[in-house]
């Protein structure tokens, strides 16, 4: 399973891969790559996965999960969510999963430890950004400079994503 993070005005994304697609998987995502950049944007945009959204209310609102509030507070961003079923408004990072896939993860890449090879993803994410954006006449890490201004700052502390149970055996 892999995570992407894609700023649409630049078109500068980032990806991360996951033996699982679950919560602590996603917010482990979303921290790594804060932590890279040096912020977090100020407004995130998400699908209506179930690992933060309980219920999609007739109103157009949310109820997210416990955690996912914890973390946005945390973190400070403001979450938006596309439509149900309105793929086509996630355009931007659907093109991003595709170029990363083609680009990054084929052939298929061979590791011993995820948490390297991460880190590993992430430096070429930052290497592709040295290419032309394909629309606009510059560079994507040249129109990121915009987006990257716009960051909030990290919190002094990253939060503990992890899930503690107690189970019976």
């Amino acid at each position: 399973k892999y995570f992407n993070l894609s700023f649409p005005y630049s078109n500068k994304g980032y990806t991360q891969l996951f033996r699982g697609e679950n919560q602590e998987c996603l917010l482990e995502g979303l921290i790594a790559i804060f932590e890279h950049i040096g912020g977090v944007p100020q407004r995130i945009w998400f699908d209506n996965a179930s690992t933060i959204v309980t219920k999609v209310l007739k109103n157009g609102g949310r109820n997210l999960t416990d955690d996912f509030l914890r973390f946005k507070e945390h973190y400070r961003f403001e979450s938006a969510f596309c439509n149900v079923e309105a793929g086509h408004e996630k355009g931007n990072v659907e093109g991003k999963v595709g170029y990363h896939r083609r680009n990054m993860l084929v052939p298929v890449p061979r590791f011993e430890n995820l948490a390297a090879f991460n880190k590993e993803l992430l430096e070429k994410c930052e290497e592709d950004a040295q290419r032309d954006h394909y629309r606009k006449d510059a560079t994507i890490e040249g129109l990121y400079e915009q987006d990257n201004a716009a960051l909030l700052q990290l919190p002094a502390v990253p939060l503990d994503v992890s899930q503690y149970i107690t189970v019976r055996t």
